[in-house]
């Protein structure tokens, strides 16, 4: 099991690394308060995580819901590669599209 339990952390250490680097990266949107009292800066995440958050059991579920309508009607098993990786974008882009649309609907 100590092969596995270390390839686990470093794999989801290296994740983490790369979500970080993006979200330094990636450009906020910043609101400034001024109060009498003081004057503070909020930082937000970007659109998309912070409607992935927002609605994360409408988007969980609508995703398990395209995921196996993705699994009944294609044969992913003899799949070619170019065909795996047009499927998952195509599934990547409907359920970001379907988490703005609901934050932009519930705004």
């Amino acid at each position: 099991n100590a092969p596995f339990v270390l390839w686990s952390l470093s794999h989801n250490t290296s994740l983490l690394c790369m979500i970080q680097h993006v979200m330094d990266r990636v450009p906020t949107t910043t609101t400034t308060t001024t109060t009498l009292e003081n004057n503070t800066q909020q930082q937000h995440a970007p659109r998309i995580l912070e409607a992935v958050n927002r609605f994360g059991l409408a988007v969980f579920l609508s995703s398990n819901i395209l995921t196996g309508l993705v699994n009944l009607t294609v044969d992913t098993l003899h799949s070619s590669n170019a065909k795996a990786m047009s499927i998952l974008s195509v599934y990547l882009a409907l359920v970001c599209g379907f988490a703005l649309l609901l934050d932009r609907l519930f705004e």
